[in-house]
């Protein structure tokens, strides 16, 4: 019985010295706004130009929302930035108010035929170089529809803008990341054709896929590219390189001895001093990728980010009704 009555004044007194949150405020919500921005950016003076504030005025706005939430943050100082328990929480929160807001203001505008806003687009590396994309003509056509919109492009390696996708960085991804991962809907925009190719040899005109299986070349594996994993186990080889994005893998190539999957249009913008060949007998590993846009599947889109996404999608359909008819 005094062991329990105890816990209880234990309890009691906890919950005595931890008071509720009160009702938020807009001053509140501005402060969020602050940290949310402090958190991405990984910093206060990161944060300083997106913020358009002094670091100590933005160290005394997060001092405020610690105050009023009763809680820290955030560790920052000389060993650098970063969020404790509850702020990653306080991050998550920071979030989902934002986008609460963003939503109402958004749906009010929109009853008044205005699109305003930002749309935030991440996209693979590369991609522009792809002549079957038509990003530049979507965004174009977004720009003459929703002028007030602010847009922000940003390229990301494709597991990258998957993470950016669920932890709200960016509303829209354009990616030739795997399709299949149920918290995101894909609508596919264009392929991307892969060969197998090799960078300049030494005393050898052209190197064949056998060469690669004897240790001649070295295969170079993109990460989380299933189709190298799956040909150095074919081969029994070891890769010895590992690249992240297509300029890495090209990188490499370009020193000499090595050989790796590229899309084919990529390898045509190269310069020539790059010399790539395919490598013989390897026709069979050809393989095409489909390119997607990509939005978050729990995350209603604003009438900018659909507007978007409506633009990318109609501008590749009719490049694919066009090149279906001249064929």
């Amino acid at each position: 019985m005094p062991e329990y009555t105890h816990t209880c004044r234990a309890r009691n007194m906890i919950r005595s010295e931890v008071s509720a949150i009160p009702s938020f405020t807009e001053g509140d919500l501005r402060l969020l706004g602050i940290f949310r921005a402090v958190a991405e950016a990984g910093g206060l003076t990161a944060a300083e130009t997106k913020l358009r504030m002094e670091r100590s005025t933005i160290s005394r706005h997060i001092q405020s929302l610690e105050a009023r939430l009763g809680a820290r943050l955030c560790h920052r100082g000389p060993s650098g930035f970063e969020l404790t328990e509850f702020g990653r929480v306080a991050l998550r929160a920071s979030i989902a108010a934002c986008d609460t807001l963003e939503a109402v203001r958004n749906e009010l505008n929109f009853a008044r035929n205005v699109i305003v806003g930002e749309v935030r687009v991440g996209i693979a590396d590369n991609c522009i170089t792809n002549p079957q994309t038509r990003l530049v003509p979507a965004i174009r056509q977004f720009r003459s529809l929703a002028p007030d919109v602010t847009l922000d492009v940003r390229v990301r390696p494709p597991r990258e803008l998957l993470d950016d996708l669920l932890s709200r960085h960016i509303h829209i991804g354009i990616t030739g990341a795997p399709v299949g991962d149920s918290h995101f809907e894909y609508e596919e925009l264009f392929i991307e054709e892969f060969r197998l190719y090799a960078g300049p040899m030494e005393g050898e005109e052209e190197l064949d896929l056998k060469d690669v299986a004897a240790g001649k070349a070295s295969l170079i594996v993109r990460e989380q590219d299933r189709h190298s994993l799956a040909l150095a186990k074919r081969l029994g080889v070891e890769h010895t390189a590992v690249a992240s994005g297509l300029e890495s893998v090209a990188t490499l190539l370009a020193s000499g001895g090595y050989a790796a999957f590229l899309p084919t249009h990529y390898v045509a913008g190269l310069p020539r001093l790059s010399a790539f060949r395919e490598v013989k007998g390897a026709t069979e590993l050809i393989y095409r990728a489909p390119f997607s846009v990509v939005i978050e599947r729990s995350r209603s889109p604003s009438p900018a980010v659909a507007l978007f996404r409506k633009q990318l999608l109609n501008c590749h359909q009719e490049a694919s009704i066009t090149l279906a008819c001249s064929a």
